[in-house]
């Protein structure tokens, strides 16, 4: 798959993850192509894998920043 087709597929996986669907369906080398997805989570997950072909592509990495906080917060 090339950047544009990866890209496409991310962009229908967003909007599909935002309207809570778990069906989408993009064109992928001129071929239109259905997929349904057990759950959110999942979706997330094919996101990060999308993120991280696109990233391998254009040569970067995916940087994520994820908080640790070790005191001011009780449970």
């Amino acid at each position: 798959m090339n950047a544009e087709d990866l890209q496409a597929m991310r962009v229908a996986l967003v909007v599909a993850r935002s309207s809570g669907q778990l069906e989408i369906e993009f064109t992928s080398g001129g071929t239109r192509r259905r997929l349904i997805y057990r759950s959110v989570s999942e979706i997330q997950s094919a996101i990060d894998a999308l993120d991280r072909d696109l990233a391998a592509l254009s040569g970067t990495r995916v940087k994520r920043f994820v908080p640790y906080y070790d005191r001011g917060f009780s449970e």
